[in-house]
């Protein structure tokens, strides 16, 4: 029951987003988060439930996009008191709606284990690390477009009036990339520290390509504080080197789970 409270409200906070970017000016502020909160209420209140059983964690496929839908809509709703985020919701609380009613409907054949104090603290910060980018990658893909339509003169567009100005959108991108960078760069240390083989075969891809992630976003950080990298390149460079995390944490843990049938 909670689950579809959940749902619901993210719902609600995804139409009210909606409605605004249709409209082009700023959604109710009340309706805009409170039914947000109270689905990431609801939401935390499943949670509980589906990853703790019976003092083991349970961290199958569905409950790790549940997990990192759950910090995402967090995430946004902390920050967005203060910082002008509203253009996020519009396209992060319908895709977090859509993700819980896969994780309701879809089959989960995963079963708890129990997991070393290390090992937990990886996974946490690997799921808070891959969250944060999300929402750096959602302002990346939202300064492509708003680059687009300014090169293309198109001021007058419903997304380019919708939008906080360009600069505050790469300030933002920025900001929520060092922090994705910093809680990255976290889980890859404690992965090297807590688990035992991180080249081990079933864990080979996955430990390269986020590798591969890292290097990316290190490039973009390095290249926008000492070469002024901004713009274009900014947003491509953060899509890319989200493909590739996406690819590590949700790609080789679908193939384990759904294609293999290994559940670590």
């Amino acid at each position: 029951m909670l689950i579809w409270l959940a749902i619901l409200g993210y719902l609600v906070s995804g139409l009210v987003a909606l409605t605004g970017l249709y409209r082009v000016q700023l959604p109710n502020r009340q309706w805009l988060f409170w039914p947000a909160v109270i689905g990431a209420m609801a939401h935390l209140s499943t949670l509980a439930s589906e990853i703790l059983v019976s003092g083991a964690l349970q961290i199958s496929f569905l409950n790790a996009a549940s997990v990192i839908t759950f910090f995402v809509i967090s995430a946004l709703l902390i920050s967005g008191w203060s910082k002008p985020l509203h253009s996020l919701f519009a396209f992060a609380l319908p895709a977090a709606a859509v993700i819980m009613i896969v994780a309701v409907l879809a089959p989960d054949a995963s079963s708890p284990r129990l997991y070393r104090t290390g090992v937990v603290l990886h996974v946490f910060l690997s799921m808070l690390a891959y969250s944060v980018i999300t929402i750096a990658t959602l302002l990346a893909v939202l300064l492509g477009a708003q680059n687009r339509q300014l090169h293309n003169h198109a001021l007058d567009s419903r997304l380019n009036r919708f939008l906080p100005p360009l600069q505050t959108m790469e300030r933002l991108l920025f900001e929520w990339l060092m922090i994705g960078f910093i809680l990255l760069t976290a889980a890859i240390i404690s992965g090297g520290l807590f688990i035992e083989n991180i080249f081990a075969q079933h864990l080979m891809h996955k430990t390269v390509l986020t590798l591969v992630a890292w290097g990316f976003f290190a490039t973009l950080l390095f290249g926008h504080f000492h070469l002024g990298w901004r713009g274009a390149l900014a947003s491509r460079l953060t899509i890319f080197g989200f493909v590739f995390l996406m690819l590590a944490f949700f790609g080789s843990k679908f193939v384990l789970e759904y294609l293999l049938h290994q559940y670590a």
